[in-house]
């Protein structure tokens, strides 16, 4: 018996071993299971910071993403109002730059502009133009001292009130702006001498728009006489020198103070009429005071020294009367341009016991014709002064120097533009695609009555960079003829005193 036992016990200490074994493998896969247990459940709280995180980004997100979008739309609404502004404004309220486009796309000279059409209309700020011109010129005269002028300086200043409020204005600083004696009588020459400059207002107006057909103007008023009157700016001018009857009969700049309407009306898709009708101030012919009356018209320099700003303010009345000045422009069709204006009033002062009683009429006929690179401009004026014993009341006697009973005078300008070529490919940094040259002779004539007449020739060639800015070379051949005693020989004679100028004008 024993012996059996024996031979188990072998096989039950092996049964232990394993079943021991056994045991400790599945207490450390319990252990590690317990492990990866806290492993996950730590995982598992970090994926949940790690959303949370997530949601709270994702929240930050949207909401700057909503911000975002309403920023978008601010600034979309925004710009869509400034659009809208800035179409408002183009269309209705910029006007002088708008006129100004409009007539720089017609390609048309200056000569068929007005005050709005000037090319230094651009805008400066929200609704201010500001710009202006000036010219200086050297001059060798027969017989006198050669020398070089800045005859003026002109800032303009333009406004847009409103949608139809318009302000417009230039101010003129003439011979360096030292002032002096106005308009005197050399009694070397006879010719109207400026001893001093001068600053002033060259025209100041407040326009109110109604519509294309009438509109409403006051201030200082560019007195529509002639068409010179209106464009007489140097840098429109092809020669240096302005015409003799919008010197002497048609003193340009002639301003007045006043108010009146102006408009244009299309009677047919290609013609066109312009009118301008205001009540003014009046000529200033004399003092009103009768101890020392002086009369302001003469023969040598015509009415020239009558214009209000001259001895007046242009705001005073002298004689207690009103003038009415009108000018109507018809274009049958783009290029060609017929006006006819006139100027009605009294002259003379009151004071003294005195009424005033002497007329003044001013009639003028004026054309511009354009084809190609031809261009044909003219104007003639006659000024027709009652006199009623007018003499006899005078301080200076000489016959040349009292009041004249008529005035005339007249121009015509041919001009043909032109640019050579080979000059183009010479030198194309200067004689550039809109640089040109043009080719002008203007023919004049003006009597001033009393036997005081000057005819001129003037032949010129100007070169234009731009069409703002011109240098003029111009010859002027020059016969003045004057009676009465003038002449030192006391014998009726004539004075040649032909000119050679060189000027330099433009727009800024």
């Amino acid at each position: 018996m024993k012996r059996p036992l024996v031979l188990l016990l072998p096989f039950a200490l092996t049964l232990l071993f394993f079943g021991g074994a056994s045991l400790y493998a599945q207490e450390d896969v319990k252990t590690r299971i317990e492990a990866m247990e806290r492993e996950l459940q730590t995982l598992k709280a970090s994926l949940t910071k790690q959303e949370e995180r997530v949601n709270k980004d994702q929240a930050v997100i949207t909401e700057l993403k909503e911000k975002n979008e309403l920023q978008a739309k601010k600034m979309e609404d925004i710009s869509k109002a400034h659009e809208q502004m800035e179409k408002k404004f183009t269309l209705d309220e910029f006007y002088g730059p708008k006129k100004s486009e409009e007539f720089a796309k017609k390609g048309l000279s200056p000569q068929f502009g007005g005050i709005y059409t000037k090319p230094f209309l651009r805008r400066f700020g929200r609704n201010t133009y500001l710009g202006g011109y000036t010219d200086a010129s050297y001059r060798s005269v027969h017989g006198s001292n050669d020398r070089f002028e800045t005859i003026r300086f002109v800032p303009f200043i333009y406004a847009d009130v409103s949608d139809r409020v318009k302000v417009a204005s230039e101010l003129e600083v003439e011979h360096g702006g030292i002032t002096g004696s106005a308009d005197i009588t050399s009694a070397a020459t006879g010719q109207n001498v400026r001893l001093g400059g001068d600053v002033k207002l060259e025209f100041a107006t407040i326009d109110f728009l109604l519509r294309d057909e009438v509109n409403f103007r006051a201030g200082y008023v560019l007195l529509p006489l002639g068409k010179f009157n209106l464009v007489h700016d140097a840098p429109i001018q092809d020669l240096v020198d302005r015409p003799l009857v919008d010197s002497f009969v048609i003193p340009a700049a002639f301003t007045e103070a006043g108010m009146g309407f102006f408009g244009t009306f299309y009677p047919t898709e290609m013609s066109k009429l312009d009118y301008e009708v205001y009540v003014t101030q009046g000529i200033k012919g004399m003092d009103r005071i009768a101890s020392t009356d002086r009369v302001f018209f003469d023969s040598v320099n015509g009415i020239r020294s009558g214009r209000g700003r001259s001895f007046f303010r242009m705001d005073e009345d002298i004689n207690e009367n009103k003038a009415i000045v009108g000018r109507i422009a018809f274009s049958p069709f783009l290029g060609l341009e017929v006006g006819g204006s006139a100027y009605h009033g009294k002259w003379d002062a009151v004071g003294a016991g005195r009424r005033s009683s002497r007329n003044i009429t001013i009639s003028a006929l004026d054309f511009a014709w354009q084809k190609g690179p031809f261009e044909l401009v003219g104007e003639g004026a006659y000024a027709d002064i009652e006199k009623k014993g007018i003499d006899r009341l005078m301080s200076l006697t000489t016959s040349r120097t009292k009041v004249p009973k008529r005035l005339s005078g007249y121009y015509v300008e041919p001009r043909y533009h032109f640019m050579p070529g080979f000059l183009h490919d010479f030198a194309p940094k200067i004689f550039t695609d809109h640089s040109t040259f043009t080719l002008a002779t203007r023919w004049e004539q003006m009597d001033l009555d009393r036997g005081n007449r000057q005819d001129r020739l003037t032949l010129g060639l100007n070169f234009r960079y731009t069409e703002d800015t011109v240098i003029k070379l111009d010859y002027q051949f020059n016969r003045e003829h004057f009676q009465n005693g003038f002449s030192a020989t006391g014998r009726d004679d004539a004075i040649n005193n032909n000119a050679l100028i060189f000027g330099l004008a433009t727009y800024f």
